[in-house]
């Protein structure tokens, strides 16, 4: 045999199993990619599922952002708004929010469902990243952002 053929031979034996492993890599790479963005885009994919007694007891806003509120959790309750802005004669005063307006929102409970409303703010409430215009419903997974304040809808 020449030796350019032994060398070509070679080569094959070598790169073959390279050029799968390289394949493989990528199939791998690309399902943890999609598998992420699936994640992120469920409502509430990243958390846990309550238990039933949980789920029938209401709705609740909990802080996400400013990082010195986070945590904190607010039950809305039934026939009685829940206002948001930066008036100490709000349930959610946050009078340090520089973007936030005296009575900026409100969140209330119709029937079996939760809803917010913007009260007229200079810079607008925004559900999941979208302002709304009128009262909006929200479900479990919600973010509900006022000013720089971000509040999450847990049951």
């Amino acid at each position: 045999m020449t030796p350019m053929l032994l060398a070509a031979q070679n080569y094959q034996v070598i790169v073959r199993p390279l050029q799968w492993f390289v394949v493989i890599l990528i199939f791998i790479f690309f399902a943890r990619v999609v598998r992420a963005v699936f994640v992120e885009a469920s409502p509430g994919g990243r958390r846990r599922e309550q238990s039933a007694s949980q789920r029938t007891r209401g709705f609740n806003v909990e802080v996400v952002e400013p990082s010195e509120l986070a945590g904190q959790r607010f039950a809305i309750q039934p026939e009685q708004d829940f206002t948001i802005g930066r008036s100490g004669a709000c349930n959610l005063s946050i009078d340090d929010d520089v973007y936030a307006s005296t009575h900026h929102a409100k969140l209330y409970r119709a029937g079996s469902h939760l809803m917010a409303e913007d009260l007229g703010s200079t810079n607008g409430t925004y559900v999941n990243a979208e302002r709304i215009v009128r009262p909006t419903r929200l479900t479990k997974g919600d973010l509900v952002q006022v000013g720089a304040t971000i509040l999450e809808v847990t049951r």
